[in-house]
């Protein structure tokens, strides 16, 4: 049997997560640490991590969210 990544619920996972990840204070990241990073650099960096962390926890955990069988979902007319 074929897989493939279920895109529409996987970018509908993302978008939730950057509203979690956005919310949380990037100053937070910086507290107790000398990283060299400017302002702006550590919210980038701050923003990545906390949507790479929410992505990896989630295909660890539970990899059938967002993987399917490949003929699951037909899309204009056709199976992909």
């Amino acid at each position: 049997m074929r897989y493939r990544i279920d895109q529409e619920h996987l970018s509908e996972f993302l978008a939730r997560q950057v509203r979690l990840v956005e919310r949380l204070p990037a100053e937070a990241a910086a507290d107790g640490y000398g990283d060299g990073l400017d302002d702006a650099e550590r919210e980038a960096v701050w923003l990545a991590a906390g949507i790479a962390t929410f992505i990896g926890q989630a295909i660890s955990d539970e990899p059938e969210r967002f993987i399917v069988a490949a003929g699951d979902r037909r899309t204009n007319g056709r199976e992909e």
